[in-house]
């Protein structure tokens, strides 16, 4: 009696314990774990769809002459080819049965029959394959191409098939009676192989780590094997274009092929257009495969042009088939912002034309030019080259070998020019086809800065007359370099003409007066003027990459530092930055924040419209008009010449940068910055033009290079704008 006594109690404590055990278990999985186990539960029985939204367009000014506008950047609808892998699941192929039942249960026969079309849009990625549709017209390469993508396509269906994940082979009787009493869900044993279904496991952690010990694999490997797909479908291959889209279909459609293809299906996708090729590429940046925004202004704006995808949601039934209930959901796409650029596309297509021309006569690196209205700092052009087609953006990557001499050379040649990169990879050495690589995507006129040298000179000048220092006649000795630190100040000329007055210094661009100009201004002064001039800050331009340039504090210049920043040497600025100074010179003496984005058509009809901005006024008028008078001067009977127009009034400055090598001045051609800066008409000016070379072979000189292509523009907006000869 007291043993079936102890017995009773025995098996009264057990289940109790056994209930304390499963309360708790059901507390871990129904409070502490709730939100884990519902989102497994809800991925399981719920369907999701993506609604994509169009992405915004972006678009420029036809022409001066009207509001019309015309995009530079627009959407093409083409389709994805994806496999269902719930739909398409193939029966284990097996050759003993009837011919009819292995056509219908083989992928092999749904990849003979798609590799054909899909394979053109591979086709570029194989040297010499231009496929035919029809193959009796097919060469021995296309028909070579065509069975290596019918290869890959059933390697792929085969792989969709097997939804299980086989984790190790080889596994001991021990290991497998001990997986086995895991009773692990999802998770089964077929000879001495392991294998999960990951839509069975409830949870991808727990099961992981339960089998590591027994797999002595570590569990986060386990775990990132068994996870659940994010995505539903598979993506087979994208941009197929209309024609290829057709005969698919049509092959669908044959009743033959009802069940070899139904897991296969299309769906419309939207992807980046852009219609002008290379016009303005850096100014617009590209779309990356993720359909994300990079550089440039499908960068900067990408959260707006991007809109915002959409989706249906519901329950499913066991075969994956989306129930019709009152809990099926729909959120729609919103689709992108358009936006419109200030850019006018006929300024922009002739100046990158006459950049193009100019680039190659003067044999240089690199070339840009940025086109202003002075009144408005809008932005009318602004040219980059080399350039690139953001339709085909990756062919920026491609490359060739150079040996090991030629790279050695290049770095023993003192005026090779190191920014163009030579790549080392895996011990040897590489050249971009288009000689900067990805590093062409930059928009070099806001994110390059450089020591503008010569041009800053008016800016100096303007400064000094605004502040009292100097008038037009105001002379000074230049009967020698100038001492100054351990330094002398030299003319660029080495000629030294005596007395001479401020008007010599501009028409001359002569160090030594800008040397006396300086240290009249004294630090402070000075430097207070750069800073109104807009130098050392961003302009705050919607564009990506924007640089701020240097000009160190004035309590750290030495006075050698004074000097050489009065003529462009020892501060640095960004192409635009100057070209924003010029117009100060050029618009009555207003800082005005430079405008790229004109407006911002939101889809539900709103439009945000972008006004021009006067920051502050940095000269007064009568300076205004005098550094105009000295400018025009420097361009009739100075070393500006060069951009001098026949019967119109064009002002400007020269300017040419050193370039150094391991700390040592290089000199001759090939190692030079050389730029312009100038505008036009005198009495109303209409247009800033900032012209800029990197390396230039022909000549050294800006007075040689960048004032004549600034002559180019010049006399191309004169005629544009229709405006009347003022001589």
């Amino acid at each position: 009696m007291a043993n079936e006594d102890k017995r009773i109690r025995f098996l009264k404590w057990s289940f109790v314990l056994l209930f304390v055990i499963i309360g708790v278990r059901l507390f871990d999985i129904q409070i502490l774990d709730y939100e884990i186990y519902f989102a497994e539960a809800k991925a399981q029985h719920e369907k999701r769809s993506i609604l994509p939204a169009r992405r915004g367009k972006i678009l420029v000014r036809k022409n001066y002459l009207t509001e019309e506008t015309t995009p530079i950047a627009t959407n093409n609808t083409l389709k994805m080819l994806f496999v269902d892998p719930l739909v398409l699941n193939y029966p284990k192929y097996n050759p003993n049965l009837p011919l009819d039942q292995q056509k219908k249960n083989n992928p092999e026969v749904a990849a003979s029959l798609l590799a054909p079309l899909l394979i053109h849009s591979h086709c570029e990625t194989i040297e010499g394959c231009e496929i035919e549709t029809d193959p009796s017209t097919w060469t021995t390469t296309e028909q070579v191409a065509v069975k290596a993508y019918e290869k890959e396509l059933t390697r792929i269906f085969n792989q969709i098939e097997r939804r299980r994940v086989i984790l190790t082979s080889g596994l001991s009787q021990e290991r497998i009676i001990s997986i086995n009493n895991a009773g692990l869900t999802g998770v089964w044993i077929e000879g001495d192989t392991i294998l999960a279904d990951p839509t069975q496991i409830v949870s991808v952690e727990h099961t992981a780590k339960m089998l590591s010990p027994l797999l002595n694999i570590d569990s986060e490997k386990i775990e990132s094997w068994i996870s659940r797909r994010p995505k539903r479908y598979v993506e087979i291959t994208r941009k197929i274009v209309p024609e290829v889209t057709k005969m698919i279909l049509e092959l669908k459609s044959n009743p033959e092929n009802k069940d070899i293809l139904r897991g296969i299906q299309l769906v419309d996708e939207h992807w980046r257009y852009y219609p002008e090729k290379n016009l303005a590429s850096q100014v617009l940046g590209f779309v990356d495969s993720d359909g994300n925004g990079q550089y440039g202004i499908e960068g900067y704006f990408n959260h707006i042009l991007k809109g915002k995808e959409g989706y249906i949601f519901g329950a499913t039934n066991i075969r994956g088939q989306r129930i019709l209930s009152d809990s099926l959901g729909i959120s729609h796409a919103r689709d992108g912002s358009d936006i419109v650029l200030t850019i006018d596309r006929v300024i922009q297509d002739a100046v990158e034309k006459i950049m193009e021309e100019d680039i190659k006569r003067y044999d240089a690196d690199s070339g840009q030019i940025i086109v202003l209205n002075p009144k408005t700092g809008e932005i009318l052009s602004m040219v980059n080259s080399p350039s690139f087609d953001p339709n085909e953006y990756g062919k920026s990557f491609l490359r060739y070998e150079i040996t090991p001499e030629q790279a050695e050379a290049d770095r023993e040649d003192e005026n090779y020019n190191h920014r163009i990169p030579t790549i080392i990879d895996e011990g040897r050495y590489y050249r971009y086809f288009n000689d900067w690589g990805p590093l062409v995507f930059r928009n070099r006129i806001i994110s390059d800065i450089y020591e503008p040298g010569s041009v800053m000179k008016a800016v100096t000048m303007a400064s000094a007359l605004n502040a009292d220092e100097v008038t037009p006649q105001t002379t000074y000795d230049d009967d020698g370099p100038v001492s100054v630190d351990e330094f002398k100040i030299r003319n660029a000329d080495q000629i030294y003409a005596g007395k001479t007055s401020m008007i010599e210094v501009i028409n001359r661009s002569l160090n030594t007066g800008i040397a006396f100009i300086t240290k009249k201004m004294g630090r402070q002064v000075f430097y207070e003027y750069l800073q109104n001039f807009g130098f050392g800050q961003y302009t705050d331009i919607d564009l990506e990459g924007e640089e701020d340039g240097k000009v160190d504090h004035w309590t750290n210049w030495a006075e050698s530092e004074l000097i050489t920043t009065g003529f462009g040497q020892g501060v640095t600025s960004t192409p635009l930055q100057m070209a924003i100074a010029f117009s100060t010179l050029a618009n009555g003496g207003y800082l005005t924040k430079p405008m790229i984005v004109k407006e911002i058509r939101h889809p539900d009809g709103k439009i945000e419209v972008q006004s021009p901005k006067i920051i502050q006024r940095v000269i007064s008028d009568e300076t205004y008009q005098v550094i105009k008078s000295m400018l025009l001067n420097s361009v009739d009977n100075g070393v500006a010449r060069g951009a001098r127009l026949f019967g119109y009034t064009v002002m400007g400055k020269t300017g040419t940068s050193q370039t150094y090598k391991n700390g040592k001045a290089l000199v001759g051609e090939g190692t030079t910055i050389t730029s312009f800066a100038g505008f036009g008409p005198i009495k109303n000016p209409q247009f800033v033009v900032l012209v800029k070379y990197d390396y230039p072979r022909y000549s050294q000189w800006g007075s040689e290079t960048a004032a004549l292509t600034f002559r180019r523009v010049a006399e191309f907006l004169f005629s544009y704008y229709g405006i009347p000869p003022d001589r």
